[in-house]
């Protein structure tokens, strides 16, 4: 056995030696999380924050580190169950660690697996897993990998995008080149989109600048040039000022829902809601001023959802009573609806078969409805 084996085997021997010892001291194992899943593309650098200090603990590194705390990496590989060390000997660093950070430069697809950063003394651990996949490019930046979306104003003035996930890489006083991509075209000349460095600028964007966006950043390092490619797919959306209060199509004044006793009771609420960021759009039913749960009438209320080019929304919430009875076709049916712009109501007109000088269901040609 060579000198780098024997140190191998003897690094795998401690290794597994601190894995024992976790059964005799208090160890807070977080599990693996599954919600960070962690892509990279392969051959780019890649640098991973130890997530025990983002999302589990109150202190940060420097703190645990000054307390005696000692942060350690392991990982299984792909379809594998063994647990092992991470190789930090290997050709020109290629995996490194620098305090909570886990260095790839660069990546290759058997990196593919799930890692493990434990914080550990003699008394006490806490360790949490999180998966990381390596990714392949293909041709025009296709992957698997999952592209964050960035929404624009429709002709709303100028409008950036920022290359994402690019701190840390390199310091300030190093200048990268940038070059930035729409689908497999460089941007370059385009009339309304123009590149400014880790920025592309939309001037007045419109339908047709929806699509993927990719910026790849090239930087120098240890005498090796290292590419970083990031995609975003931009999303053409509704402008703030189009935006209005929920309006509400059905019901309305022109329809009355007439129903025999026994027979069932449909009434749709359909509600249009424009674009609007951040706004929460609601809509529900009241029943002689109840919310459908807080009533003991038995009826049920199913949605559906439509969505348009610009993100405009059709909510259609259908209340149903199965057997309507006299009693229920006498009662207050009201529609509301509510975004970040204002609410509103509109009330259904319900009235039993036969009651009032109403034109008949054979007149009106529907057996549902009545229109006024």
């Amino acid at each position: 056995m060579d000198k780098m084996g024997l140190l191998w085997c003897v690094m795998s021997l401690y290794f597994y030696g601190i894995l024992q010892s976790d059964a005799s001291e208090r160890c807070d194992d977080w599990g693996l999380d599954t919600m960070r899943q962690i892509q990279v593309f392969e051959d780019e650098p890649a640098r991973i924050k130890c997530p025990l200090f983002e999302h589990f603990l109150k202190y940060n590194y420097s703190t645990a580190h000054s307390a005696g705390l000692t942060l350690i990496w392991y990982w299984t590989r792909q379809d594998r169950d063994l647990e092992e060390p991470i190789n930090f000997r290997l050709p020109e660093n290629r995996i490194s660690k620098e305090k909570d950070v886990l260095w790839f430069r660069p990546t290759l697809l058997n990196d593919t697996g799930n890692y493990t950063c434990m914080l550990r003394n003699t008394t006490y651990c806490s360790k949490v897993a999180f998966p990381l996949e390596v990714v392949q490019k293909a041709s025009c930046f296709n992957s698997p990998m999952k592209i964050p979306v960035h929404k624009l104003y429709i002709e709303y003035g100028v409008q950036k995008i920022t290359c994402p996930n690019i701190d840390g890489y390199f310091p300030s006083s190093v200048k990268p080149a940038i070059t930035w991509y729409m689908g497999c075209q460089k941007v370059q000349d385009f009339h309304n989109v123009v590149p400014e460095g880790m920025n592309l600028s939309f001037l007045l964007a419109l339908f047709s600048n929806n699509g993927n966006y990719t910026c790849v950043v090239t930087y120098p390092e240890n005498g090796r040039a290292f590419n970083l490619t990031r995609t975003l797919a931009v999303k053409v959306v509704g402008s703030p000022y189009s935006a209005l209060p929920p309006q509400i199509h059905l019901p309305n004044d022109l329809v009355v829902y007439e129903k025999e006793p026994g027979e069932e009771l449909l009434i749709p609420c359909k509600v249009f809601f424009t674009y609007l960021k951040d706004s929460r759009n609601e809509v529900w039913w009241t029943i002689d001023g109840k919310k459908t749960d807080d009533t003991t009438i038995d009826v049920t209320v199913d949605e559906s959802v439509s969505v348009a080019a610009l993100e405009d929304e059709t909510r259609t919430m259908t209340l149903s009573i199965k057997k309507v009875s006299a009693e229920d076709l006498k009662r207050n049916y009201v529609c509301h609806a509510r975004n970040g712009k204002g609410e509103v109501e509109q009330p259904a007109k319900v009235k039993q078969k036969g009651n009032g000088c109403m034109p008949s269901a054979e007149e009106s040609g529907n057996s549902d409805v009545t229109f006024w």
